[in-house]
């Protein structure tokens, strides 16, 4: 009888999840890979093919001069978050507009003007942005006098010189797509690593002994690995003879027919031939069991051969369920097609036990 339904609440086996783990890491690369291509993609898409006509930049440093003899330390009042606000007030769009031509309006002056950071508090960075490198060039110049007129209108300033004044430039689009897909790989990899663990905790293969026993109480006398390691086979051989000793017949039955697989463990010719060379009878007996099949395996006892690796814990339960209805008396279990690597990397050292 299956101890616990919930497998998944069996708890962690450290080395085993790192172990299954290992074994995904190309769908991990694989998620992060997607998720770098997605993210690139969209951050492309939004910032070159849909953001609409290129933009014009002209770039330009003043130099401010504060009043300090009659205001004091009247700098510590101003950043570049309050020369923005005032680059768009009327104190200072009144003098741009003199030097603008007409058809040119405070609104597109408004939104054109931005202050970047400062990081001297007398040197202020001035951009205009249009999508017009002619009308960039000239809203720039107007705030070229604008910026001086007002320098001297105003209490607590002494003057506004330009420093530097640039030809604009064309904004530079897609420029973070790095970054944009390397945020994206790490999210991809990390919702891989995430539905994988969700996975992992749902999935109920046989990749170890202790999967199958510490459900169904059935003890597993040993593992066949595909390179067939001796110890292993040895170990196997033992348990069979103890287990089986004074059978005169047994029945085998694979887990792998129960979900229609072709592969197969070959039976109890292959325990015979490779493993037990002087023990008791072997039947092979394929699901679904007539009834003569069930009054043998009754008698006698069933050995049962489950596969390793994915799906196995299904095959072996709906097995298992299957036996207990027709009160057939397991023996034990023999787990094949492991991995020898799996087994050697888990255990930590070759052919044996830790």
């Amino acid at each position: 009888v299956m101890k616990d339904e919930k497998f998944w609440r069996e708890g962690m086996d450290g080395k085993r999840f790192a172990l299954c783990s290992f074994r995904r890491f190309w769908f991990f690369g694989a998620a992060g890979i997607l998720g770098a291509a997605v993210s690139a993609g969209l951050y492309l898409l939004i910032t070159v093919a849909l953001a609409g006509p290129p933009e014009y930049q002209v770039f330009s440093q003043y130099r401010i001069y504060f009043d300090s003899e009659k205001y004091g330390e009247i700098q510590d009042y101003y950043n570049a978050y309050t020369w923005g606000e005032i680059m768009k007030t009327d104190e200072v769009l009144d003098y741009v507009m003199e030097a603008l031509p007409e058809g040119i309006t405070k609104e597109q002056v408004k939104a054109s003007v931005s202050v970047g950071a400062m990081n001297d508090v007398k040197i202020m960075p001035l951009t205009i942005t249009t999508q017009d490198p002619e009308l960039s060039e000239t809203i720039a110049e107007a705030y070229v006098y604008g910026l001086d007129r007002f320098g001297h209108s105003i209490e607590g300033l002494s003057g506004m010189d330009c420093w530097l004044l640039e030809d604009a430039q064309e904004v530079p689009r897609g420029t973070k797509a790095g970054n944009a897909a390397l945020l994206g790989l790490i999210l991809g990899a990390a919702v891989g690593f995430f539905a994988w663990l969700i996975w992992y905790c749902l999935d109920d293969s046989i990749y170890l002994e202790a999967d199958f026993e510490n459900r169904y109480g059935i003890p597993v006398l040993g593992v066949l690995t595909e390179k067939r390691d001796a110890f292993l086979q040895k170990e196997l051989e033992t348990a069979l003879a103890v287990r089986l000793k004074g059978q005169e017949r047994v029945c085998v039955v694979d887990a792998a027919q129960t979900a229609g697989r072709k592969e197969s463990a070959s039976g109890g010719s292959s325990l015979e031939d490779e493993v037990v060379k002087n023990g008791p009878e072997w039947e092979e007996c394929r699901w679904p069991f007539d009834e003569g099949e069930a009054e043998r395996m009754k008698q006698s006892g069933v050995l049962l051969m489950l596969p390793w690796g994915k799906g196995s814990g299904r095959m072996a339960g709906r097995l298992v369920n299957g036996l207990e209805k027709l009160e057939v008396p397991v023996v034990g279990a023999v787990i094949y097609g492991a991995k020898d690597g799996f087994l050697r990397a888990y255990y930590g050292k070759k052919g044996g036990r830790a």
